[in-house]
């Protein structure tokens, strides 16, 4: 008995002493020493847009951190050893750069999203202009199985990549929330309503599309060099 309420004793130690580092790195994290291990009963592809963990600076922390990206639970999980993996809060700001020779950079936002709500999330950075930022946001949806009947053929359970979308810093000064620029020109043209003829006509006669990270780029240079 002595045995087991000394090693009770040593493991509870243990877990706050890793709780206390945590916080101390990467703010009031939620920690789940079972993350690691969940499943969705085995679907074809994957929630996440990175499946391995990858190494990855996380804000002024001097030590690197292994993290990857779920795009279905939209959260950034973190291993701090093996099987245990913390979540990180939306909180907190944080501005991830990986290592992996991507030079990809994450940061967390806030932003409104396609239907007007505020949400708060992880986008890749695309660009920092002087007035201006632009921000990719990936997401994957997951499907439950469906069991065949009569003609239709059964489908497994899976996660799959939708269509990504593409975010910028409110240049008109009145938030820090980023903005969803719409996939479509018409609502795409409602965030310029004193330009809109211009900036058509400008998307019309160099033939851009505005779901091109490199076309969105010159929209908005085009945009902000106007007299």
């Amino acid at each position: 008995m002595k045995y087991f309420l000394i090693l009770g004793f040593l493991l509870l130690n243990l877990t706050a002493h890793a709780q206390i580092e945590l916080r101390g790195d990467l703010g009031d994290v939620y920690y789940s020493k079972d993350l690691y291990k969940t499943t969705y009963n085995s679907p074809e592809g994957s929630p996440y847009l990175n499946e391995n963990f990858t190494p990855a600076k996380i804000n002024d922390i001097n030590e690197t951190k292994l993290v990857r990206f779920n795009a279905y639970e939209d959260r950034i999980e973190v291993m701090v050893e093996e099987n245990k993996v913390i979540v990180l809060p939306d909180t907190q700001t944080y501005t991830i750069s990986l290592l992996d020779g991507s030079n990809k950079v994450f940061e967390t936002k806030n932003y409104l999203d396609e239907k007007g709500n505020l949400k708060n999330s992880f986008f890749e950075l695309i660009v920092i202009k002087e007035k201006h930022s632009l921000y990719l946001k990936e997401k994957i949806e997951f499907t439950k199985a469906v069991k065949a009947q009569g003609y239709q053929d059964s489908q497994p359970a899976m996660f799959k990549k939708q269509k990504e979308s593409y975010f910028i810093t409110d240049f008109k000064g009145q938030s820090d929330q980023l903005i969803y620029l719409p996939r479509k020109l018409k609502n795409f043209l409602k965030l310029f309503p004193a330009h809109s003829k211009t900036i058509k006509s400008f998307i019309k006669d160099n033939k851009l599309k505005i779901d091109k990270s490199g076309d969105l780029l010159k929209i908005f240079d085009f945009y902000f060099s106007r007299p």
